[in-house]
């Protein structure tokens, strides 16, 4: 009977890439059962030599947040960060103490820490919001949610992207005192066509699964549709601006393509250190190029009135306490 290194080499690879794509690897959600899909690479060292660079290609990997993301893969090296293919995370901003004190700190979005990992190019990334669902104050997590998407879709190491929010309210609420939000998809999309070309093939969809509300006041999903908006602060001020489209309700995911031909390839900066080494530097880590996220009116009234507590809880969150 032939033995497995008796096949071509060829072969050998295709049978690697295949295991290792029904595996999830996932990181920051505690303490998983043993796994034997992996017992490949412990057989021989030939088949670990040949076979280990097909595990990030193939695997999926979902990361509870950045902490545990950036956790893993400065960790692991250039070698695997450049290999990674498919990622889901969850969006948490993350605090940086740059000077050492916890009781104030900058926070950034997500998207701060892709620049993190140069080298980084996937084939789909998958985001989900972080700002709703945890019963924090109303109003300035709209607003940051929607500058989540934004900041995103600006930057690089992602040919697809799946961002996933649980309401409309990114958009639909009336909160943005400072009127940035424009009509969506349709602002993203241009935004995408212009890093591009317009004839690329870039494009940006949001997509919504409507909630039906029945007689009985429970609400039943319906498929999802193709889905647009115009800001709330512009429905309020002008009402003939809204459709039946505006108000329906349930969960977005905005989906972004880059054209085949871009340069999706994160370039950042390597700085050859994990993230704790990163976040112990005595004289405190922060980026010049990155600006932390403001919420400017809801921080002025939160910090009197308790949201320097809620941003704590969220901090805590995002770094897994």
């Amino acid at each position: 009977m032939a033995s497995f290194l008796s096949i071509p080499v060829e072969l050998r690879e295709l049978i690697y890439g295949h295991v290792f794509s029904s595996i999830t690897i996932r990181h920051g959600f505690g303490t998983t059962a043993p796994s034997n899909r992996i017992a490949l690479l412990q057989t021989c060292k030939q088949i670990h030599c040949e076979a280990w660079r097909h595990l990030p290609m193939n695997a999926n990997f979902e990361f509870r947040g950045p902490e545990s993301m950036l956790n893993t893969l400065l960790g692991a090296g250039q070698a695997v960060i450049t290999r990674v293919r498919r990622i889901r995370v969850k969006a948490f901003p993350f605090p940086l103490y740059a000077n050492g004190c916890a009781n104030y700190y900058p926070t950034y979005y997500f998207h701060n820490a892709l620049t993190l990992l140069p080298g980084l190019h996937l084939d789909r990334l998958v985001v989900e919001d972080s700002f709703h669902g945890f019963g924090l104050l109303d109003g300035w997590r709209d607003v940051v949610t929607y500058f989540d998407i934004e900041g995103l879709l600006k930057s690089d190491a992602w040919k697809e992207l799946e961002y996933i929010t649980p309401n409309t309210d990114f958009i639909a609420s009336g909160y943005d005192h400072r009127r940035k939000r424009l009509a969506q998809p349709e602002s993203w999309d241009a935004l995408l066509k212009e890093r591009d070309g317009e004839a690329s093939g870039a494009a940006v969809e949001m997509w919504i699964t409507p909630i039906s509300t029945g007689h009985d006041g429970q609400g039943e999903p319906q498929a999802p549709r193709t889905w647009s908006a115009r800001p709330g602060h512009e429905i309020i001020e002008n009402w003939r601006l809204a459709t039946p489209e505006q108000e329906l309700k349930g969960e977005v995911r905005i989906v972004a393509r880059r054209s085949d031909r871009a340069t999706t390839v994160q370039t950042g900066v390597s700085l050859n250190k994990t993230w704790q080494e990163l976040k112990n530097h005595e004289e405190g880590f922060s980026p010049e190029d990155w600006t932390p996220y403001y919420n400017d009116m809801a921080d002025a009234v939160g910090w009197i009135y308790g949201g320097w507590g809620r941003r704590m809880e969220l901090a805590h969150i995002a770094l897994g306490r």
